[in-house]
């Protein structure tokens, strides 16, 4: 009987207790779960975008030299193929037909150049746009920004 009574004197105390732990674990676990889905959305957008920079890279240097001669394309042939090249790498296709392959991703982020030596270098400044809002609070009343800029650069050889 007296141990009857203990037990249910420590159920008594114990009701409340998993409320309690539950109300202590759930942010800390709300966070991991935010945090795991930021992390993942923002290797996908830097994944296409490498993707992107890479393919313009390669279309830009496999079309960068003059047939027989194999000197760079220069002039409205340069600007043309950068033109190309630059729709390439935001929209997927050399014509420029919309969507972007990112969302705000435009052709002003992207930039083609040459150097004489047959290198054709192409660029990207993409800014990041988080899932879950530009900052994160802090404990101290402060916020940390997740605005930040992806840079991805490929460097190719002229073929």
């Amino acid at each position: 009987m007296i141990e009857e009574r203990r037990a249910r004197t420590f159920c008594r105390r114990q009701t409340g207790l998993a409320m309690v732990e539950f109300a202590i674990s759930a942010p800390v676990l709300l966070l991991l779960m935010f945090g795991t889905f930021e992390f993942g959305h923002f290797l996908i957008q830097y994944s296409t975008l490498n993707d992107a920079v890479r393919n313009a890279s390669r279309y830009v240097a496999g079309k960068g030299l003059y047939g027989s001669t194999q000197t760079l394309k220069t002039g409205a042939d340069w600007s043309s193929l950068v033109t190309e090249g630059t729709n390439l790498a935001v929209f997927g296709n050399i014509a420029g037909t919309p969507p972007a392959v990112l969302p705000l991703l435009k052709a002003g982020d992207i930039t083609v150049t040459s150097d004489p030596n047959k290198n054709i270098k192409v660029w990207a400044a993409y800014t990041y746009q988080p899932l879950f809002g530009a900052a994160i609070p802090t404990f101290l009343g402060g916020s940390i920004s997740t605005v930040f800029t992806l840079n991805v650069s490929v460097t190719m050889k002229a073929l």
